[in-house]
């Protein structure tokens, strides 16, 4: 893989950056819903670090704002069952099992939809790199940063989850404004593909 990301990509270098930038999301979303530890990147995408978005292709930025509305509603939705499920718990309409087991559902349906959602993002991705073969460094930089702030996304929801399941007697009703604040963060960041 080159170092000097100025210098242009064959397809197959490309594709296998992507590729390894996805499989690398795929572990980290893994080690976020189990508490294990963060794999490091692939040293190979590592000078892929560009940060101003402002020259990727209309069709890549497409790509991009479809999977940032995904993960918004995405989120929307886990805060509506998390917070659902912390009032029923904080009212003694459900055991503190079923609360896990609650919370634990809905981080598993959080995974696969967010593998799903990258494998999509990188698809469209490698479609927008073969159309714009000059683009596709960019590209690649822009995945990564995609799906860093993913992952800090996804890492913070994860903490609120504990954070008030392990205590729902005074943090029952502290999840709503948390998962609101991270979602106005999430659209926020994603701003610099705009």
């Amino acid at each position: 893989m080159p170092q000097n990301t100025s210098q242009p990509l064959t397809g197959e270098q490309f594709d296998t950056l992507l590729d390894e930038l996805n499989t690398h999301h795929r572990q980290r979303l893994e080690a976020i819903s189990t508490g294990g530890e963060r794999p490091s990147a692939p040293e190979s995408a590592a000078s892929f670090t560009d940060d101003d978005f402002s020259k990727l292709p209309q069709d890549a930025k497409k790509v991009l704002a479809g999977t940032l509305q995904q993960e918004l509603d995405l989120l929307a939705s886990s805060r509506k069952t998390i917070v659902g499920l912390l009032l029923q718990a904080h009212e003694k309409e459900i055991t503190k099992d079923q609360l896990d087991a609650g919370v634990q559902n809905q981080e598993a349906k959080n995974k696969q939809a967010l593998a799903d959602l990258n494998d999509a993002l990188a698809a469209g991705l490698k479609a927008s790199g073969h159309a714009h073969p000059e683009s596709q460094a960019l590209i690649v930089s822009a995945y990564r940063a995609a799906s860093d702030l993913s992952a800090r996304a996804w890492t913070t929801a994860r903490e609120i989850d504990s954070e008030t399941v392990g205590d729902v007697e005074t943090r029952w009703d502290k999840a709503g404004p948390k998962y609101d604040a991270l979602t106005q963060d999430l659209q926020n960041n994603w701003k610099i593909f705009a």
